[in-house]
Formats: structure tokens, sequence, C-alpha cells
């Protein structure tokens, strides 16, 4: 049984099933909350260093008013320059918010390799390569199965029957003390991006 992260609430989560599509240089990927953690720590660990931690989070509602405009925006923060170890520890310390949060999305990359698993609205899970078959083992180790058309959340959505994405605060922190506390290790705001209200 498929099983949505705690701050995604999804109206069908019936016609959700894990799997993933193959496409010339990405794997889309429908993965079960209890596996998320397990597969991107060893996704990354096939990578070689260093390694970058991107996080996308909603922009304040302070900051939206002083830009002004009918759109909304996410801040996109990097984190460059990582080694393994140091990945690791961000993820024991803040893997749980990362995981659990409904309103952010992060990737973790090489940047070597030009290769990452995004975890994007949803939890919607991307695998970009430029050879991304060969990731196909790891996703069948944790019995996820390819299929010809992933069926995913945005499918499901309707104008009466919407999904929900919240924030959540795990242990006292939230998404946004984490990026705090990431910046104190060198995180810094790469960019705005656009995105239609909600």
């Amino acid at each position: 049984m498929f099983i949505s992260a705690p701050g995604v609430k999804i109206p069908f989560p019936e016609k959700i099933d894990e799997g993933f599509q193959v496409f010339p240089e990405s794997l889309y990927i429908n993965v079960s909350y209890e596996k998320l953690s397990a597969l991107i720590s060893e996704f990354y660990k096939l990578l070689p260093e260093p390694f970058f931690l991107a996080i996308h989070i909603p922009l304040s509602i302070y900051e939206e008013r002083e830009l002004g405009g009918e759109m909304f925006h996410d801040e996109v923060l990097y984190l460059d320059g990582q080694t393994q170890n140091q990945i690791d520890e961000i993820m024991e310390l803040y893997g749980e918010v990362l995981f659990a949060d409904g309103i952010s999305k992060f990737a973790i990359a090489s940047h070597t390799a030009h290769e990452e698993i995004f975890i994007q609205k949803y939890k919607l899970t991307q695998i970009y390569s430029k050879t991304p078959k060969k990731y196909i083992p790891l996703l069948e180790k944790y019995g996820i199965t390819r299929t010809p058309h992933l069926i995913t959340v945005w499918d499901t959505f309707t104008e009466e029957f919407p999904g929900e994405c919240s924030k959540m605060i795990v242990n006292g922190i939230s998404i946004y003390d984490v990026v705090e506390k990431l910046k104190g290790r060198g995180m810094y705001r790469a960019k705005l991006e656009e995105k239609a209200p909600m």
C-alpha cells in the first residue's frame, strides 16, 4: 500500500502505486514514504563527491508583499561542496523534517557526475542521469517496479478534490528552521522561482 508523507494529503491514495517510468535522461518514481529515506541515502552513496544539497521553500508572506505582483515564489537555496559524511550528518539531523514536510522540495546531487535525486512536491521523486537505466536495480531492490505509464498524484487531482501540502514541525523544527541552521554551514539563496497561486 502506498503511504504518503505526513505533510501531504492526497484525495485518492488507493489510485497510487509504487512504480517508476523511464525517460531518456531521468526516472520518475512513486516511492512510499517509509522507503524514501533509505532509497535517497543509498542513491547518493553511489555518486562521487563533492555533493550539493538544494532546498526549495515558499517565500515568506512578508517577502511576497515586498515583491508585490500576482505570482508567488519559491526560494531556491544551495549548499555546495559537501562530502558524503556531511550529507549523512545533515540527513541524520534534519532528514525527518525534509521527508515529512509538505511545502518544500529538495535535491541531493554530485557536482562531478551531474546526477541527482530530486524530491518534488507531493514527494514525487526523480532521478536525473545521462544513463538512468543503471539505477533500475536500486529501485527494484526496494520493490519498486517499472511501468510504461506512471500514474502520479497529479493525475488524480480534480478541482473538487485537490491535494494538500502542509508545513510540518518535527521535534520542534520546521523546514524554515532547517534552512536557517544550514545557512550557518554556508547554504545560500541562489534564486527565486515564480509559481502560480494555488
